[in-house]
């Protein structure tokens, strides 16, 4: 039985159909900020994909011009280690970013506080309108949670490619992330926080 929902979720549709309700459109524009939300972390140089994959999307789109200044999201995962936005800020630099234009929240520990820790930054720098870069499944969440702390937000969701393959490694974790996003929704819809 568990055979066939484990093959019937990785290898039909339904996937694919969750994840159509979460998916947001990109809504990139000119705005004062891009918002760049982290993920995993394994060391101070080792990322995980989802956090290689947003921090070279807000690279990108800061070379495009959309904003000039970076406000990387993420606190401590690891005793000991710097926080990931600050690792992330450290491989923005590498690729080019002038340290000058990137700004980092340290202290959050999931995507409710990534935001809210960001708000004294963003008023502090008098930003407006911020353009918000997180994974595509990740994004409808994280619009609904700026968008209730009174945020001018905009969708710049990394794309999404793995709805696409059917490697079974790679199909099983967007499996998995869509699970996961489901169950954050319930949990943050609990907290008040969506």
């Amino acid at each position: 039985m568990l055979n066939l929902f484990v093959g019937g979720v990785l290898f039909t549709p339904i996937t694919n159909f969750m994840y159509d309700w979460i998916e947001v459109d990109p809504q990139v524009r000119k705005v004062d900020a891009i918002m760049l939300l982290a993920a995993g972390q394994h060391t101070p140089i080792i990322f995980g994909r989802n956090t290689y994959q947003r921090t070279l999307k807000a690279h990108a789109l800061y070379r495009q011009g959309v904003a000039d200044k970076i406000i990387v999201c993420g606190g401590v995962q690891h005793p000991g280690q710097p926080a990931t936005s600050e690792s992330m800020a450290q491989l923005l630099m590498k690729l080019g970013v002038p340290e000058a234009k990137i700004f980092t929240e340290t202290t959050s520990t999931n995507t409710y506080e990534n935001i809210k820790n960001a708000l004294p930054i963003i008023r502090k720098l008098g930003i407006e309108s911020v353009l918000l870069v997180t994974s595509s499944y990740h994004m409808r969440r994280s619009l609904m949670i700026a968008k209730k702390l009174g945020l001018n937000v905009y969708a710049g969701p990394v794309e999404c490619y793995e709805k696409d393959i059917e490697d079974s490694g790679t199909r099983s974790r967007f499996v998995l992330e869509i699970f996961r996003e489901y169950g954050a929704h319930v949990y943050f819809r609990l907290r008040g926080w969506v």
